[in-house]
């Protein structure tokens, strides 16, 4: 029986041991902030949008990082694009909308306008311009995008390497899930009252589980989880699922968690009173029957994934947790101004069959935006698990405040954590030797 998750290190290249432990400066210095946005966020490749949100001309959606805002559209032949969201007559910006569909992009402040593939179509009174209005210096400005994962990924760096290159290791571990094939089902934003890494590292890590969220022992194998490690910061953790926890005793009778997935596939929960060991195998034989029915791409899976969870985090801001049926996409992004505030979004999708009595939406869901106060006030809702996370991470930016703390040490099961501040502290150019 295991007490704390295993550890395997699996990459295209050698890792080197990470880094343990680090200070604090990096949570809460605007010095750290100004080069992360140097070295990090104006290099690196990020999710923008969903896909399915970019799939017909003039579909548009607006991506907001740091203190840069982002236009991404869809052109006249059905691929993204994405802008700088800025007209380029007098710096205003051109949408305020999270997204939408037009056939225009009109500054609101002296009416020029722009089609979908950037182009400036109008001025008012053009022809007085002095030395008139040469287009392909009013155009906005285009920034890199290219598609994987049935997601739209931007890069602000013009030399950065492709974003297959970026996702070489990441796409055989996610391709065959797709995630192109899912409905969106709820767009949700929180602002939350702690630095990015914070909330990264939440996520990074289920040293916590036991403690923060003891309902996951009764459906998942914490205990049991593997984590790997990738070059470029990245990592995923893969936790047995519909199953209970192998640290704590085994009930009787089905959890009501692990009662509710036997009930959706058409099984008895009674049957497995005294059987819960059992619930395991009859779900992921109840999946492969389905293979052959109403969820194809059931096929795509060996057993351990029909029923197991996993979480790949691509450096640095894209969390997904994800299953055969399901994605939650969680996205970190930082504050324009403030340190000790950032943003967490989440994008949750299922994949719907064609049933009468599973209907797909009739539009896009829309989009939440609330704080972190409405999560702890019961006004708003990120699912139960993630409300204890945000619960906690608030105090925790407060403590990284105090002079009774000097910085983070490091359990050994943190090592995704350690392994993303270690390629973090390689972007930036940061060495440090910190000990207690």
């Amino acid at each position: 029986m295991a007490d704390v998750p295993s550890i395997v290190q699996s990459s295209t290249q050698p890792l080197p041991q990470p880094v343990r432990n680090f200070g604090k400066e990096r949570y809460i210095s605007y010095d750290w902030m100004q080069r992360e946005w140097q070295t990090v966020w104006s290099k690196t490749w990020q999710v923008a949008a969903p896909l399915s949100d970019l799939l017909e001309a003039g579909d548009f959606v607006v991506y907001e990082i740091g203190a840069e805002s982002l236009l991404l559209t869809c052109d006249k032949d059905g691929d993204p694009r994405a802008f700088y969201n800025v007209c380029q007559h007098r710096g205003v910006r051109l949408v305020d909308e999270p997204c939408g569909k037009r056939d225009s992009f009109r500054c609101p402040y002296h009416s020029w306008r722009y089609n979908p593939e950037g182009e400036m179509t109008y001025a008012p009174a053009s022809d007085h311009f002095q030395h008139g209005l040469p287009e392909d210096r009013v155009n906005l400005e285009e920034v890199r995008c290219e598609t994987a994962l049935g997601l739209v990924w931007v890069c602000l760096d013009s030399a950065a390497p492709p974003l297959a290159e970026f996702l070489r290791d990441m796409l055989p571990l996610m391709q065959h899930y797709q995630f192109e094939a899912m409905t969106l089902m709820q767009d949700q934003t929180v602002l939350v009252n702690c630095n990015w890494k914070a909330v990264v590292d939440n996520f990074g890590e289920l040293y916590h589980v036991h403690y923060l969220h003891p309902q996951h022992r009764s459906f998942v194998d914490c205990s049991n989880a593997r984590s790997d490690l990738y070059a470029g910061g990245h990592t995923r953790v893969w936790v047995p699922g519909a199953t209970t926890d192998a640290q704590f005793s085994q009930p009787d009778s089905p959890p009501e968690l692990l009662e509710m997935q036997l009930s959706a596939l058409g099984l008895d929960a009674n049957d497995f009173v005294g059987r819960v060991e059992e619930i395991q195998p009859a779900i992921r034989a109840a999946k492969r029957k389905l293979a052959a029915g109403p969820m194809p791409h059931f096929s795509n899976f060996s057993d351990e994934e029909l029923t197991d969870v996993m979480q790949t985090n691509v450096f640095p801001n894209m969390v997904c947790t994800y299953q055969p049926e399901m994605m939650w996409l969680m996205r970190v992004r930082p504050h324009a101004t403030d340190p000790n505030q950032s943003y967490l979004d989440k994008f949750s999708f299922e994949m719907l069959t064609e049933d009468a009595a599973q209907p797909k939406p009739q539009q896009r869901p829309e989009h939440e935006s609330f704080t972190y106060e409405d999560v702890i006030a019961g006004r708003h809702s990120m699912t139960p698990t993630i409300d204890q996370d945000l619960s906690l991470l608030r105090h925790a930016q407060q403590g990284m405040h105090s002079e009774g703390f000097a910085g983070v040490w490091l359990h050994e099961t943190e090592c995704r954590v350690a392994h993303f501040h270690q390629y973090l502290d390689q972007c930036i150019g940061h060495k440090e030797a910190f000990d207690r």
